[in-house]
């Protein structure tokens, strides 16, 4: 379970989550990621908190939707390691 910084936004704490997750590589290139009712469910946090998070992350690039499948981790190396 993950306890949350009072200090800082819930939302940009489970972007730093995730985008660490990716740079690691727990999370692989072209792996779908959790749902939003998932991530709810995992963080313990709000269906549109989440999706204020993952829509953050696609901005970055780091994820992207693929209509009707879900959400997948980019597979472009370049953008994984300019977040290291």
């Amino acid at each position: 379970m993950y306890t949350f910084n009072n200090d800082v936004s819930i939302y940009l704490q489970i972007v730093d989550i995730l985008t660490k997750e990716i740079i690691s590589g727990k999370l692989k290139p072209s792996q779908k990621i959790l749902s939003v009712r998932e991530y709810a469910n995992l963080f313990k946090a709000n269906p549109n908190t989440i999706c204020k998070a993952l829509q953050i992350l696609e901005d970055k690039k780091l994820i992207y939707t693929e209509r009707t499948n879900g959400k997948y981790v980019t597979e472009d190396l370049n953008i994984i390691n300019k977040y290291k």
